[in-house]
């Protein structure tokens, strides 16, 4: 099968599952924006998952949930798309899809998941952020003009720390609320 194939397949796949998510009664009672809010979240993380990365709902773990939110969702966001209301539904759009994939038979691990996404819900709820969004930029150009390896997490960390140390001013303005 082929890359369209397969982006046709996964399309109407997640339009089925949509529809039953978007049937059950607490997506059901939710305004018209927050159910394209949900759909929106599940669509792409969907997309990038089975899409992008190739891996089939029972290949889902903690870390690749991990890369596809904190490395490529809001890269494939439309601007428009990108408002702190999508991003406070990450935790419920993802357990739903989780849950509703636990029941199909088709996420051994979603339980797991689960417990993952309600770990760290506050850092999915806060990618927005622009301050941050706009540090995690400059931090990864330089990580990359270091040749920091970003898939070794103790380079990053180590790295994070220095350029911190190196830059006060930018942790001390980026936990600020002079912008509120």
């Amino acid at each position: 099968m082929d890359k369209e194939q397969q982006v046709q397949q996964v399309g109407t796949l997640i339009d089925q599952w949509l529809d039953q998510i978007d049937a059950e009664p607490d997506v059901a009672k939710l305004t018209p924006q927050a159910i394209q809010n949900v759909d929106t979240i599940i669509d792409s993380f969907v997309e990038i998952a089975m899409v992008g990365l190739d891996k089939q709902p029972e290949q889902w773990d903690d870390q690749l949930v991990g890369d596809v939110m904190f490395s490529r969702f809001m890269v494939i966001l439309e601007a428009d798309e990108q408002t702190q209301a999508l991003y406070n539904l990450i935790p419920f759009a993802l357990k739903k899809l989780f849950g509703y994939l636990r029941d199909q038979g088709k996420l051994p691990n979603a339980a797991h998941l689960i417990d993952w996404v309600n770990i760290n819900a506050k850092g999915l709820q806060s990618m927005f952020n622009p301050k941050f969004d706009q540090f995690y930029r400059d931090l990864t150009t330089a990580m990359r003009r270091e040749g920091i390896d970003l898939q070794d997490h103790q380079a990053v960390d180590d790295f994070t720390k220095l350029y911190l140390k190196q830059h006060p001013d930018v942790g001390i303005k980026l936990y600020s609320d002079s912008d509120k």
